[in-house]
Formats: structure tokens, sequence, C-alpha cells
């Protein structure tokens, strides 16, 4: 069965962004959405941007009006604001959120893996299950040996793998060495990231590989337009992406 999955990453509470995803969910009318970390902003932390900034409770409020389901992948920015999020969630859907935090997602015929973290506080988001170990290798293979092949389609990361164009060297945003080695031992279809929001777009390149493994990481302007990864299945098996703009 066939899926077209919209991925976003970096949205930071920013009112702009979160009103230009829901108006593109209801223009293309994806399968699922998927929001790939930082779809809060850390508390504590000074706001990004200068447009108006939404609080963890008007994020869940605001994503109700998205008909997809959603999944949810744990940036650098989810710490304790996650729990505000999750108990509007929750009194609005009579469920949890659904996490990807080192899990699997069959969606259609694409497998699904979300990395967790490996920056900021996890404890809030993990909700009392750790993975138990940051390697990868410490969850990875328990998560390969159920789902096989189908673990290696889909990755959403939200620290983008150090070494590509797609982020600064040497930098808080560099991203993560071993979700770099998981690429190279793994070598998945598809990778996509964020974290690092300037780089794709000072440099002009949001697509990058690592071996046979394609990489993208679209960034985000604060204050807009929105830049998302729509995911789909393709006729020769293969997975198709673009990029797209929503003002």
């Amino acid at each position: 069965m066939s899926a077209r999955i919209l991925i976003v990453t970096d949205l930071h509470q920013r009112a702009v962004l979160y009103a230009a995803l829901l108006k593109l969910a209801a223009e293309i009318k994806p399968d699922v959405v998927i929001l790939g970390g930082d779809f809060l902003h850390g508390t504590g932390l000074p706001p990004y941007g200068s447009t108006p900034q939404l609080t963890p409770m008007q994020c869940s409020v605001e994503l109700q009006e998205i008909a997809a389901p959603l999944l949810f992948v744990r940036g650098n920015h989810e710490d304790e604001n996650w729990f505000e999020f999750r108990d509007a969630w929750k009194a609005l859907h009579t469920s949890a959120p659904v996490r990807l935090n080192g899990g699997f997602a069959m969606i259609g015929d694409i497998g699904v893996v979300g990395f967790p973290c490996a920056m900021g506080h996890e404890a809030a988001f993990s909700e009392g299950d750790p993975l138990g170990g940051e390697h990868y290798q410490y969850w990875f293979r328990n998560l390969f040996a159920n789902h096989g092949d189908d673990a290696m389609r889909l990755w959403i990361m939200h620290e983008p793998p150090t070494g590509t164009r797609l982020s600064a060297a040497g930098s808080p945003v560099e991203g993560n060495s071993w979700w770099r080695d998981a690429i190279e031992e793994h070598q998945p279809e598809l990778v996509v990231c964020g974290h690092d929001h300037t780089t794709p777009m000072d440099r002009g390149v949001w697509l990058d590989q690592i071996g046979t493994t394609n990489v993208i990481n679209v960034g985000q302007n604060m204050d807009g337009p929105l830049h998302v990864t729509l995911v789909e299945s393709s006729g020769s098996g293969r997975l198709k992406f673009e990029k797209l703009v929503m003002a």
C-alpha cells in the first residue's frame, strides 16, 4: 500500500509556521505528518524569530486541525514542556501523542524509524521508558531484529549526521557522529533531519548523500516561509521525495 508522508522539523512554537503547516496539510492531504523535533521550544530559552510564539498547549490545539495522524520525534528543545503539550493533546484526543523515540512505525509500505535526540533532556519525552543507552547499537539492534529491511527505508533524526553539506562543521548544530556511523553501517534509503536551520538555506543545498543514502535537511526560517519534505512511495519501490515551501 502506497503512502505519502509529510515531514517537518524546527517549528519552535512559531505561530506562522504552525499556520503554514496546517494549510499545507489541508492542501496535499498526506497519510501521516511527522514532526521531527523542536516542534516545541525549550523552557527558559529566548524565542527565535520576531513573529508571535504559541504556548505548548496552543501548539497541541493547533495540530488537532490536521486530519492525518501525527507522529513525534524529539529534538533538543522538547523537555519539561512536553508534559503541557501531552496533557493538552490527551484532553483533545482521549489518547496520548504517538512518540517515535528510538521506535518504528509502518506507514503504508514505508517503514519509518524515529531516532532519539542525544542533546537536551530526554526524561520528560521518554516518559519513564529510556532507551537503555545513547549509542544507537543499544536500541537499534532490537528494532532491526524485529523489523528487518522495513527498518532500512526512512529514518527521521532531529540532529543531522556529521560530515555533510547540510550542517555547519564545528558548530553546536553540526550534528551527531554516531548517527553518521549508523547510516554508514546500515545504508537506509532516506534520512530526514533538522536542527541546523540556516546552513541549507545559506548554501542553497538541502540534499546530500552518505554512501547510497540520501540525506535531507530543508532548514527552517523562524518567521516563515515553512520548509518541509514530502516523501512518497513510487512504482519502482524507491522512495520519492521533494522539498515544499509554504508561506
